[in-house]
């Protein structure tokens, strides 16, 4: 029994040396110097074939260049007003010391954490843009109500080494989001927060033809009679990344038009007062409407015209508000496709009329081996080789086609810009209904997000933590928007964790078509996002592991449960 005393005794003794040290290394945790959540960028390479002089700075090198600081005005997709106070280098002296070249023609920006954000040359460098100190009158954060654009101020582009969010006032600036691309507005309109990248490591200059943005689509067939009071909407299948502007008096659109699309389409479903935002036009007298779409690293769509005569007789009925009938015809917006393997591309389907009853369409692919669709039309080149994409009408079967070639390897790029460029048609003049439906039906179940950051951002409805303004971040300033009467603004990283039209197609397989809102058998298809979650980094983990560890046991120690074990022991 004395033996036992004592080796119990040495084994308590052995006990609290072990704690002591356990305790000192997660204090030197706790205290210690943490890994930040977002580290700034230490260096910047700037490579591509659209430089004569690669070549890699370091944080240091680049604060000892020539440093710019200036007030920039920005908004983003919600759409809300901003200041952004920053200092940096100019982009043009960090492109003249790489040697840009003449065939310079897009230039990709990419982010520690690999998201990227690429800007044609002319939008970035050779287009004026501006700090607009009236940006908030007539509201001081609604940006879908214009400022003026009276004392415009021309600035440059810059990759900020310090910036201040939200603030005109250059004392708020840090380097949190160091290196931090960011530039002016072409227009008092113009969003450009959401391209605000953070975190940038890497710029690559190409020598790549831009594509041009496909043209955007009216909500009623141009050429049709409709009576007064009718409403027009115009809308595209890039609705998340671009801009729609207009005109109605004859004259061309350009960005300092009226803007139609002031809200996002990842906002949507958030928003329930869309259409005081996205004001759709009213026909009250014959009109012709003019529209064109504008984005980041694409030229401006071609312009197109809509023209519609009001009924003066009174007989005719609101043409929106009437069934069409079955579906009598289906189209996509490309006949063939030549992509990279790895790539994708998002195709349309438009049923006629616009108003069919039932817009459904079922896609597949005659050799999955070389490209997949998803149930939105969504292609991923996949190997190799020639495959068929097909989308038919579930009722009517109406089918319309368009070939996907993959191409062997990334060089092989160029050749698909130019053929897509070649073989692209011109959509028809209507806006299918489906993407209309299912924001309709749409019901998301939101949660708020807990980190103090601002979002963005790039549908990217599953983009990478670090983007532009990275998307949870413009969440945040849409959040800090209510102190003001708006609806919160959550712009950022929401992923989907399942589809809405995968689950309806699934069903479909299964038998069941019966959705529609008549049916005594619909099926009711909820779709559920997932908001951003910004990993902790694994020294974070391990340090608030070992705080943990340690506190149970000191808590342990300090209730005496310890001793009493060890008593416990002794009476056996």
């Amino acid at each position: 029994m004395v033996t036992r005393s004592i080796g119990l005794q040495s084994l308590y003794k052995l006990l609290k040396i072990a704690l002591v040290l356990f305790l000192s290394v997660a204090l030197f945790h706790i205290t210690g110097p943490g890994k930040a959540f977002a580290e700034t960028s230490e260096s910047l390479e700037i490579t591509g074939g659209g430089v004569t002089t690669p070549l890699k700075l370091t944080l240091t090198e680049l604060e000892a260049m020539e440093q710019y600081q200036h007030v920039y005005s920005t908004i983003n997709t919600w759409p809300t007003k901003r200041w952004y106070t920053a200092r940096g280098v100019k982009l043009r002296d960090l492109l003249d010391l790489a040697g840009i070249k003449k065939e310079a023609k897009l230039i990709k920006f990419i982010s520690k954490d690999g998201y990227e954000v690429t800007l044609t040359v002319k939008e970035l460098l050779k287009d004026k843009r501006y700090y607009f100190p009236r940006l908030k009158d007539n509201h001081p954060s609604d940006g879908s109500i214009p400022g003026s654009a009276e004392g415009a101020v021309e600035v440059e582009p810059i990759l900020a080494l310090v910036s201040a969010e939200g603030s005109d006032n250059p004392a708020d600036m840090n380097d949190r989001d160091a290196l931090q691309l960011i530039f002016g507005q072409r227009a008092v309109t113009e969003q450009t927060n959401h391209l605000f990248l953070k975190h940038v490591s890497k710029i690559e200059v190409l020598t790549t033809d831009p594509e041009k943005w496909d043209p955007p689509k009216a909500s009623i067939p141009s050429g049709t009679v409709v009576p007064e009071g009718t409403v027009i909407t115009l809308g595209s299948k890039f609705d998340n990344e671009v801009k729609i502007y207009y005109t109605i008096d004859g004259s061309t659109p350009t960005v300092n038009s009226p803007m139609f699309n002031w809200s996002a389409s990842r906002w949507w479903p958030l928003r329930n007062n869309l259409e005081s935002v996205n004001r759709p036009i009213e026909i009250k007298e014959d009109i012709v409407i003019k529209a064109i779409v504008v984005g980041p690293g694409k030229e401006d769509s071609e312009v197109v015209t809509f023209t519609y005569k009001v009924d003066r007789t009174g007989k005719l009925a609101d043409p929106t508000k009437i069934p069409g009938g079955p579906p009598t015809s289906v189209t996509l917006d490309r006949n063939e496709i030549d992509l990279p393997v790895g790539s994708t591309f998002r195709l349309e389907a438009s049923v006629a009329p616009f108003n069919a009853v039932d817009q459904r369409v079922v896609w597949s692919s005659s050799d999955t081996s070389v490209a997949t669709v998803d149930a939105g039309g969504l292609v991923t080149v996949v190997g190799r080789g020639t495959a068929i994409i097909t989308a038919k009408t579930i009722v009517g079967g109406h089918v319309a086609t368009c070939i996907v070639r993959g191409l062997e390897d990334e060089k092989s790029e160029n050749d698909a810009t130019e053929h897509m460029a070649k073989t692209k048609e011109e959509p028809s003049d209507l806006l299918s209904d489906t993407d209309e439906q299912k924001v309709a039906e749409k019901e998301t179940a939101v949660s708020a997000s807990i980190y103090d950051e601002e979002p963005e951002i790039t549908d990217r409805m599953s983009e990478p933590a670090g983007e532009a303004t990275t998307a949870a971040e413009e969440d945040q300033e849409v959040l800090a928007s209510t102190t003001e009467g708006e609806a919160p603004e959550l712009e950022g990283n929401w992923r989907y964790l399942v589809r809405k039209q995968d689950i309806e197609a699934n069903f479909t397989t299964a038998g069941v078509t019966s959705m529609s809102e008549n049916s005594p058998n619909k099926v009711r298809v909820y779709e559920i996002t997932f908001g951003t979650v910004m990993p902790i980094p694994l020294p974070a983990r391990q340090k608030n592991l070992a705080f943990y560890i340690a506190a149970i046991i000191l808590l342990l120690l300090l209730s005496g449960a310890g001793k009493k074990y060890i008593e416990f022991v002794k009476e056996l």
